[in-house]
């Protein structure tokens, strides 16, 4: 897997464990990183995070509170990529657009098990608040006053991460279970009964649509949505 780009963590201190490397935040987050993709964010503890950096369990808690304050550190680390890759476009609707597909890319494809794990949380860090702050923005640019900002804001993150968990339980999956769900779809009109009218009508583009993912579909129906939104 490649290794993720480090996020600086704030109010970070660094000691030298017995194998020689130097402990700090970024350290445990990196440990925490490839604990979850390889084995899923169950297995995180402070013994396999210490046996993970090399260091004694109780090390952690120079640098965390707890495992959750890891996971929501690894949370914030993913926003912050996703944030790395964001491009501004020319309007405001085009720029919310690439900014959702930043974030969801990481979320889905480079940390899989992550994304799916830790979707649902708020982290209440530096980078959590700047995308909170930059899709405010945003749609203030795009002539929403604060209130309708904020109703926007919550609609599509709750749209976005709400797509991150499913394309990452998706991707997640077994490949034959993966296949057998596919296959559902293709032979679709095998096992309809004549009550299924529209299904059956439906059948050839669901074959196609359903084995597919619905995020840029969806996406492009969120932003009209905006787009012919109230401002106040």
């Amino acid at each position: 897997m490649t290794e993720p780009p480090r996020q600086q963590a704030t109010g970070r201190r660094r000691r030298r464990t017995r194998t020689g490397t130097d402990l700090s935040q970024e350290v445990y987050v990196d440990a925490a990183v490839n604990l979850i993709e390889r084995r899923g964010a169950a297995v995180l503890s402070a013994r396999t995070l210490g046996a993970a950096v090399g260091a004694h369990p109780s090390a952690l808690y120079r640098y965390f509170a707890g495992v959750d304050d890891v996971l929501r550190a690894v949370a914030d680390r993913m926003i912050g990529i996703g944030l790395q890759r964001w491009s501004p476009a020319e309007d405001w609707l085009s720029s919310l657009a690439n900014l959702a597909r930043a974030l969801h890319g990481v979320y889905v494809y480079d940390f899989p098990r992550a994304g799916y794990a830790l979707a649902n949380r708020t982290t209440g860090l530096p980078n959590e608040i700047r995308a909170v702050e930059l899709t405010l923005g945003l749609l203030v640019d795009g002539g929403f006053d604060n209130a309708a900002a904020t109703k926007c804001f919550v609609v599509m993150s709750d749209f976005l991460l709400g797509q991150a968990m499913l394309g990452s339980a998706v991707v997640t999956l077994p490949s034959e279970i993966r296949d057998a769900d596919d296959g559902s779809w293709v032979d679709l009109t095998k096992r309809l009964p004549a009550t299924t009218p529209h299904t059956e009508a439906a059948a050839p583009h669901l074959r196609s649509m359903m084995v597919q993912s619905s995020f840029e579909a969806s996406l492009q129906m969120m932003l009209r949505g905006l787009a012919a939104s109230p401002r106040t």
